[in-house]
């Protein structure tokens, strides 16, 4: 990751301007310097060149670095060679390199890559030549390669190679000026036009050159090492010799518009102007603690200084950002400032500084009395009022006077009484007064007695306080502001917030959460509503907020990542997004962090040591975004990821691939994009980072369309790439045959398949059509047979009904021959008793029962076989009483076909469980029908 070092160089404007008093003016461009672990080469960059889009090239000792905007990457050739010098050239897009012994160019190849063409190797045998500058007429076909004992000439046409014609001197620097190349050879100065040499003039002795430019009368300006600048004229003549300013020994220069960047070995980076004065100055005491060794500009405008030990960016394309910095890095965590004509103060948790406007350097001063935490800073009349820590106190001509003692954190005028404020503190509230210009002490506030950070008075004289816990608290005031008469807290929906802020729009309160909810205080019905206008306003910068503020028709949030700007003209609302983004390693603690204005279009951000500063005038004129452009296209593996071919300006990607990275170049400062395919529909997906990720690709041609975006609904124009996913393997032409040709094949055999298929089915429905008959004349059997044992069953039934109606029957008769009276004759009782045991000797009679017996077995399918196999100890009676049983009889109808007491029969039951072994939640019925249920079930199947 870019390491970022906030540069503070002080930007000393000698010429005389309108606003000499201006903040602008003590301010410094923001400034990154990236080390060599960073760009991956060597730590000396001698030669710097733009590119195309953002590229810039960089000529180490260890090859070409390229930084396109946004990521670092280098070249070395096969030789390993050292390099001196490289330069692009913009019509054939080509990046030319000259070092050690060797010259050739770059250039990109169908992947993003660059690739060398080497175009001359010195021999072995010859003296070393290092190639230190290279130049090329635009329209020209001749490419000059210049070292110190030679300068070739190539052809692009031919390739040829041609050394120049020279007379034995020693070539010095070479320039290109205008549309003309000059080269120095010890005092002579030289046009060159083609393979000749045309001499401008002879009066350089001891005058080395390290820069050329054209005047603004088309003269001719020489620049020496540390020698100055000659002016010559038409004649070659020197028409003037101006020295330097400073004690500087330039070592390398470039130009930006009108104005000179300087590079030097001592005394560090000079922008100077045509006269020679020095503009601003980045030295050792500021951080450049290197000698610059060369200077260049990229297409943005952004001075880059290739030095001795890294390279330095200063950003001076970021026309409305800059910085005001200690150089010490000892004030701490800026909170506050105020501008005042002469000075310029800052509250920081070290206490109160200020700075001479009008010094020749940026130096900031304590007020020793007011060391601690300075909150907030006022200028109320004359004064400078300054909340802190140990409580209220005021700044002027360089007095600190106490005004109250005791912590305080905001201070706000009572509308409704001019020269009246009330502060904030840490335990409640206090009234103040103007006094003969003097802020005065009158009173605490009773009724309130909790900190106060935020506070602010609406329309009516309610003063609002934001309060972390209980939400909005709304406080009114007796006539002398002496105590609280009336105080309400009112609370607004939220679901994970615990943010609260209150912004004063003229003569309207807004109150918001970080949640984007935006209400207004309803008296009517003395509560906080949505407010469908401020909620409209505000939806596109309403989210993720640390802080809002309002200054008029402007409003800032404080969020993560920067700071938002939204500015209300009429109906129209332009937001400008990641301002102070370059400077978040910079920024103070979330709680503190807050938006100053100095000036009517001039705010500033409190840093780490100084002040991010924004003119907001500038902004409006900035220039729209680039369209990104596609520098290299990957495909991303498992195990390594592989280059896709950009030749055709359209992307081919092979089958089954999962996801494609593609990086992107020309972003803008956030590098926020936005992408979408259009077949997929209309939702654009976003990305940062400087590259965009394709996933669940699926064959078929698409339009990709990418722009830039802020994350605020400013885009830049959209860049098209058509997308050719191609097909897998089982999805091409010669696939399409092959699938044909195993068609028919295939239907070929299907019918074949067919036709025995259907000689088996013809046969198995013979078949079944058997078995269907052999099974209906089984089931017609079984039906039969069932039909056949149910008759059974039911003569069975009727016999045994039959014998206990007998047997009923004869114990009826018994008891009716039993009861005759005998007492008269002897013959007669002596019938009677032959008649009773008669009918005992038939009641008794077991010749039936073998009968039942044998009939009952056959019919039940041999329950008597089964049960005696199962319980081998049942006696003849146990059998006799469990096929009653299983016939379903009563107690009294066993007892009457066994002529026996029906309580005989309860005990009989009771001993036959016994040898059946039986558990008592088993029921003797159920048990023997189960016996009887799988015999019968046996029978079935």
């Amino acid at each position: 990751m870019i390491k970022l070092y906030f540069l503070s160089f002080l930007f000393l404007w000698c010429c005389v301007n309108l606003y000499s008093n201006s903040v602008d003016n003590i301010t410094s461009k923001p400034v990154r310097f990236y080390t060599p672990s960073e760009y991956k080469s060597d730590a000396q960059v001698w030669s710097i060149s733009k590119g195309e889009y953002d590229d810039v090239y960089f000529a180490t000792n260890e090859g070409i670095v390229l930084y396109d905007g946004v990521r670092w990457e280098k070249y070395v050739t096969p030789s390993e060679c050292i390099m001196r010098s490289v330069f692009y050239d913009e019509e054939n897009k080509v990046a030319y390199s000259g070092g050690v012994n060797e010259f050739g160019y770059w250039k990109y190849d169908e992947y993003g890559n660059l690739q060398y063409t080497v175009l001359y190797e010195n021999s072995p045998s010859a003296p070393t030549q290092e190639f230190w500058k290279i130049a090329k007429v635009p329209g020209s076909r001749l490419v000059y390669f210049e070292s110190p004992l030679s300068l070739l000439v190539y052809d692009m046409v031919t390739g040829k190679i041609t050394p120049l014609a020279d007379d034995g001197m020693r070539f010095h620097f070479l320039f290109i000026v205008g549309e003309k190349v000059y080269v120095q050879q010890n005092n002579y100065l030289y046009r060159l036009d083609g393979y000749e040499k045309q001499m401008i003039t002879d009066q350089l002795e001891n005058f080395y050159l390290v820069y050329m430019s054209l005047a603004s009368d088309g003269r001719l300006r020489l620049f020496s090492s540390e020698k100055g600048t000659l002016l010559l004229d038409e004649r070659g003549k020197i028409e003037k010799h101006i020295s330097y300013e400073t004690n500087m020994r330039i070592t390398s220069m470039s130009r930006l518009g009108e104005d000179y960047l300087v590079g030097t070995g001592n005394t560090g980076f000079y922008r100077i102007d045509e006269n020679g004065t020095v503009l601003s100055k980045v030295g050792e005491q500021m951080g450049l603690k290197n000698t610059v060794l060369s200077v260049g500009v990229n297409n943005k405008g952004d001075i880059w200084l290739g030095l001795n030990g890294g390279i330095m960016m200063i950003e001076e394309s970021v026309k409305e950002e800059s910085l005001l910095l200690d150089p010490k890095e000892s004030i701490g965590y800026v909170y506050c400032a105020v501008d005042r004509e002469e000075q310029l103060y800052v509250g920081t948790n070290k206490g109160l500084f200020y700075m001479n406007k009008e010094d020749k350097q940026t130096k900031f001063v304590l007020v020793p009395e007011s060391k601690g935490q300075v909150w907030d800073l006022y200028h109320i009349g004359d004064e400078v009022v300054v909340a802190h820590n140990k409580g209220l106190f005021s700044v002027f001509n360089g007095t600190f006077r106490e005004i109250k003692h005791s912590g305080v954190y905001t201070l706000v005028p009572i509308p409704s009484r001019p020269g009246y404020y009330i502060s904030g503190n840490y335990v409640g509230l206090s009234l103040y007064e103007m006094k003969d210009g003097k802020l005065t002490f009158c009173n605490n506030i009773s009724g309130y007695d909790d900190l106060v950070q935020n506070c602010v008075f609406d329309k009516d004289g309610n003063l609002w306080i934001t309060h972390s816990r209980r939400g909005y608290m709304r406080l009114r005031f007796d006539n002398n502001y002496t105590s609280i008469v009336e105080s309400e807290i009112y609370t607004v929906p939220t679901t994970l917030s615990k943010r609260a802020f209150m912004v004063k729009v003229g003569n309207d309160l807004i109150f918001m959460n970080n949640e984007g909810g935006v209400y207004k205080y309803n008296e009517l019905n003395n509560t906080l509503q949505s407010d469908e206008y401020y909620a409209t306003l505000l939806s596109t910068i309403n989210r993720d907020i640390l802080r809002i503020q309002a200054f008029d028709d402007r409003f800032w949030q404080i969020n993560e990542d920067g700071v938002c700007l939204l500015q209300k003209n009429y109906n129209k609302v332009m937001v400008n997004a990641g301002l102070f983004a370059r400077m978040k390693d910079q920024f103070i603690p979330k709680g503190f962090r807050k938006v100053i204005q100095l000036q009517d279009s001039i705010y500033a951000i409190g840093l780490e040591n100084g002040l991010g500063i924004m003119n907001i005038t500038a902004l409006n004129g900035q220039s729209s975004m680039k369209k990104p452009h596609i520098r290299k296209a990957e495909i991303v593996g498992e195990l390594e990821n592989r280059l896709l071919s950009l030749e055709e300006g359209n992307l081919s990607i092979p089958a089954h691939i999962n996801m494609v990275r593609l990086w992107l170049t020309a972003l803008n400062r956030e590098r926020q994009v936005e992408y979408r395919i259009v077949e997929r529909g209309d939702k654009w997906e976003n990305s940062s980072g400087g590259y965009i990720q394709l996933s669940y690709l699926r064959s078929g041609d698409f339009t990709l369309e990418i722009r830039s975006t802020n994350g605020y609904g400013i885009h830049s124009e959209t860049s098209q790439v058509m997308l050719h996913i191609a097909s897998p393997w089982y999805a091409t032409t010669y696939a399409y045959i092959f699938y044909s040709l195993l068609v028919v094949v295939i239907v070929f055999l299907i019918y074949e398949v067919i036709l025995i298929q259907t000689r088996r089915k013809e046969e198995k429905i013979r078949l079944n059509e058997e078995r269907k008959r052999k099974g209906e004349m089984e089931r017609y059997q079984l039906n039969c047979l069932q039909e056949e044992l149910g008759n059974k069953n039911s003569k069975l039934m009727s016999i045994t009904m039959l014998g206990v109606q007998n047997n009923t029957f004869l114990k009826k008769i018994k008891d009716a021959v039993s009861d005759i009276d005998t007492g008269q004759s002897s013959v007669i009782k002596q019938q009677v008793q032959r008649i009773v045991k008669d009918i005992e000797r038939q009641l008794n009679d077991q010749s039936g029962w073998d009968n039942f017996a044998e009939h009952f077995n056959n019919t039940c399918n041999g329950f008597f076989d089964r049960l005696i196999e199962k319980h081998p100890k049942l006696t003849n009676s146990d059998l006799r009483l469990c096929a009653y049983i299983r016939l379903n009889l009563s107690t009294k109808e066993i007892a009457s076909l066994m002529n026996v007491s029906s309580s005989s029969v309860e005990m009989a039951k009771y001993r036959l469980r016994k040898k059946l072994e039986l558990d008592e939640s088993v029921a003797l019925p159920y048990y023997l029908t189960e016996v009887i249920a799988t015999l019968k079930s046996f029978v079935n199947d």
